[in-house]
């Protein structure tokens, strides 16, 4: 009997020491790189590192790793920024692009080889500025297709993200997208991106990509541009003096109505 358990406890460190043989995953590395670079990159880091998300480069304690991370990807991970990645569960991506990405992931461990693709540079585009908008939104729209189109889309339309084409229910738009992207959406996948609160983003590039979403709807925050001192105080004299000739006026005309004429009428008796 000792025999037996002391085989089954070698057998046991056996299949803890020896790797996996290559062969066993059913993904292509090379295309799970692309699927990788589109999509999980953002969050953590091009090889893998961490940036949103977390260190994908480290040993993960699984008996079958493939199926560890695959279950990750296909379901997401409940309590976190992490969502569901397949199209059975409402994401973007198909079976065979998980299988690739899971074998990409399963990669990191030795590092990323340099041959592996990497994302294209993003052209930047002139974009018109709101007026009273803080920030560049040319410099903002770069920022968005590194950080933001992966979930929101490229046009703002919505992927795993909401939809930023629509009107944004503030009296100060972008303040109000501003402050989204910088602390995150409590209760939703949006992160927090300020470097405040352990995001990547500074406080200008903050400006830059608020400037931009709100350019994506179309919004204009003009009607939050503080009106000037001289107009306000010019407002209310004018009123002081509309008041004033709105009270004063009938008593002068009773007045001059009562005066005593050199005959000695008055004009209400003639």
């Amino acid at each position: 009997m000792l025999a037996v358990v002391a085989a089954a406890i070698v057998a046991i460190a056996l299949l803890a020491v020896i790797p996996r043989p290559a062969a066993a995953q059913s993904g292509d590395v090379t295309s799970g790189a692309q699927v990788y670079d589109a999509n999980c990159a953002v969050c953590h880091g091009p090889d893998g590192q961490g940036r949103i998300g977390v260190n994908l480069s480290q040993d993960f304690p699984a008996i079958d790793l493939t199926a560890f991370v695959r279950q990750a990807v296909v379901a997401g991970v409940p309590g976190t920024r992490m969502p569901a990645w397949s199209a059975a569960n409402g994401g973007p991506l198909a079976d065979q692009e998980i299988d690739n990405v899971v074998a990409f992931v399963e990669s990191l461990g030795s590092g990323r080889s340099p041959a592996a693709p990497t994302a294209t540079a993003f052209p930047v585009t002139p974009v018109p500025t709101a007026i009273g908008a803080i920030g560049d939104p040319g410099r903002g729209e770069a920022l968005y297709a590194e950080n933001c189109a992966v979930c929101h889309g490229d046009q703002g339309q919505g992927r795993m993200g909401a939809t930023l084409t629509t009107v944004f229910a503030a009296i100060n738009p972008q303040a109000y997208a501003r402050a989204a992207v910088e602390q995150g959406v409590p209760g939703t996948m949006m992160p927090a991106w300020s470097d405040a609160f352990g995001g990547p983003l500074n406080a200008a590039e903050l400006d830059d990509i608020s400037a931009y979403v709100i350019s994506l709807s179309g919004h204009s925050v003009a009607a939050t541009v503080p009106e000037p001192a001289s107009s306000r105080r010019g407002l209310v004299a004018g009123g002081l003096l509309f008041l004033v000739l709105l009270i004063g006026g009938p008593a002068l005309l009773i007045v001059l109505d009562r005066r005593e004429r050199p005959d000695g009428t008055t004009l209400d008796e003639a």
